[in-house]
């Protein structure tokens, strides 16, 4: 009995694995048609590529930034790329009327919302950490407790719709990495805070789901406008890790979490980016590919 227990449950764990990791694809680009969609961050990086990516789905678009100029010509490019509709609200995360404020906009301008992207970010440095509790105080504010009243303020909407939300998050919300104290604190809170309701969610059988999108090291303003550090990985550009995103709420009904990161690590900044994702859109399916040296895992659970 015990020599088949030790074969069988090695077996067992080997089948179950098969069948989590080995979904097909079957993204469909017009399941987004008509989406309403809110985009935070998409003046720039990947919010903006995001964006563009969701124009080409001809998805209704809200997006929000800081900067009203360069929201202006997002919004013009979303509408050239074939976006349903495009619009914008610009503002600060800081304010912390603001997420209601973004929210209450697509409710009055569609009655309803579908997929809510939360991918905004404050300003951090990357140094030793200086004892500035005040920093952290102000970044907490904009790197996770703005994206949990966007959460609270879109849930209503959100379940009606039977919708889906993307957090954006950072590998440094994962694992303790050097120089990133303050900005790996926001971003191991936003991980607890959203994979915890993730689990409410299931038990209380609500049909929303929440993806969590954990980024590698990628080629923003944000991440290489800092000083220059002993060893620093290389930075993945932003228009190559959008793609795979915007197709995750498109699929899914079973929660899931989606990481991408770069190929390579520890070598000068100005080298050129070698970067390998995840496919676009496996948590939908529950499934994955690790590749050795590229952390690229999708788990899924759900309803």
């Amino acid at each position: 009995m015990g020599l088949l227990l030790k074969i069988f449950i090695p077996l067992l764990g080997l089948a179950l694995a098969f069948y989590f990791y080995s979904a097909p694809e079957n993204f469909n680009e017009e399941m987004l048609r008509g989406k309403r969609v809110i985009v935070t961050g998409a003046s720039s990086g990947i919010g903006e590529q995001m964006a563009y990516h969701l124009a080409r789905m001809e998805a209704h678009l809200l997006l929000t930034a800081r900067t009203e100029a360069k929201l202006q010509k997002v919004v013009k490019r979303c509408l050239e790329l074939g976006a349903a509709s495009a619009r914008y609200v610009n503002g600060s995360m800081e304010d912390t009327t603001f997420p209601e404020v973004v929210v209450k906009e697509a409710e009055n301008t569609w009655g309803g919302l579908d997929v809510l992207i939360l991918n905004h970010i404050g300003y951090s440095y990357f140094n030793y950490f200086n004892g500035d509790v005040g920093h952290i105080r102000k970044l907490l504010e904009t790197n996770f407790l703005s994206y949990v009243a966007m959460t609270v303020s879109a849930l209503p909407m959100l379940k009606e719709s039977e919708g889906s939300i993307v957090v954006v998050s950072s590998i440094a919300g994962k694992t303790a990495i050097p120089f990133t104290a303050p900005y790996s604190a926001t971003k191991f809170a936003l991980d607890g805070f959203f994979s915890s309701l993730r689990q409410e969610f299931i038990i209380d059988k609500v049909n929303v789901s929440i993806t969590l999108c954990i980024l590698g090291y990628i080629n923003t303003e944000e991440a290489t406008d800092t000083p220059t550090e002993p060893a620093v990985p290389v930075a993945a550009p932003p228009s190559d890790t959008a793609p795979s995103l915007p197709g995750v709420p498109s699929l899914q009904r079973t929660p899931c979490e989606q990481s991408h990161t770069p190929s390579r690590t520890h070598q000068p900044r100005r080298r050129s980016a070698h970067w390998r994702s995840s496919r676009a859109g496996c948590c939908a399916g529950g499934s994955c590919t690790t590749h050795p040296g590229r952390w690229a895992a999708c788990s899924s659970s759900g309803t």
